[in-house]
């Protein structure tokens, strides 16, 4: 997907440079993975998760960066790396292409700042210039503060995944199923 690299200005009065990953930012990426994962629970992946090598991450930064249907953007403020939002398509049969799923990540110390929703805002704009007609994401139901983000931007909830996610410790986490049109 076509994006060109912005720079917005947060409710803080600070700016944030929104842009694609390159090559160069791969040890960064795979560094955000890991820190962010150990964050918070309320992510798929958890930091035992991340497995690829920088060279590898180099390699799917540049493959995301040729596809005509994804796109990863990171949001920088005062030069640290704050957050990555993607879309991809739902699926390759004719029947889903105009469905995308999205998915957006935050360093906790960026939260509240407007981050999450310049970069969400930058994913669904590219999403409808792509073609997608309609944005997917599944959300720890607990999440109240991504829940309201969400709605904000006009997600609507569809459905509950009952025990979504499974802890170390045995206990679960439901999934919000949320959906908007582009």
């Amino acid at each position: 997907m076509d994006y060109t690299e912005k720079t917005v200005s947060l409710k803080n009065g600070k700016t944030c440079v929104i842009r694609r990953p390159e090559a160069a930012d791969a040890e960064r990426v795979l560094r955000y993975q890991k820190e962010t994962s150990g964050e918070t629970p309320y992510l798929v992946v958890g930091p035992e998760d991340i497995g690829l090598t920088v060279e590898e991450q180099a390699e799917r930064i540049q493959r995301w960066n040729a596809s005509s249907k994804r796109l990863r953007l990171m949001a920088e403020m005062d030069g640290e790396f704050a957050g990555v939002a993607i879309v991809y398509g739902s699926g390759v049969q004719s029947r889903v292409l105009h469905r995308c799923s999205v998915d957006i990540t935050l360093y906790q110390k960026f939260c509240g700042m407007g981050i999450g929703t310049a970069l969400l805002r930058e994913i669904l704009t590219a999403a409808k210039a792509a073609g997608y007609e309609q944005a997917e994401l599944e959300v720890v139901s607990t999440n109240a503060p991504a829940v309201g983000l969400y709605r904000k931007l006009g997600f609507e909830d569809v459905g509950t995944m009952p025990r979504a996610l499974k802890y170390q410790d045995g206990t679960y986490a439901d999934f919000l199923l949320m959906v908007r049109t582009l």
